[in-house]
């Protein structure tokens, strides 16, 4: 069900996870028996949630990376917005 909501084969998810040697896109850790692999897929190309037209495809994540992505892409322009514009590191005073 998920490959195919992903526009997946199992040919193709199997390719790609050995292409990334049975390890997450993002943190590199090597997969483990039994645990569930997120499928990444752009979302400004495919919107609705847990589906991809399969060409937007850019990797299987962990789900703590899956997660994490999530945030990062949501609150991207937000968080380099702040980082450019706070320069200056605060020393200790003391």
């Amino acid at each position: 069900y998920r490959m195919a909501s992903y526009g997946l084969t199992q040919e193709q998810f199997d390719l790609i996870l050995a292409a990334q040697n049975s390890a997450c896109a993002m943190c590199h850790q090597e997969f483990e028996e039994g645990q569930l692999i997120h499928v990444d897929h752009d979302h400004a190309c495919c919107r609705r949630k847990n589906r991809s037209c399969g060409e937007c495809i850019r990797g299987l994540l962990c789900h703590t990376c899956n997660i994490a992505l999530g945030h990062i892409e949501r609150r991207y322009a937000m968080a380099r917005a702040y980082l450019d514009s706070h320069p200056v590191r605060f020393r200790n005073a003391a």
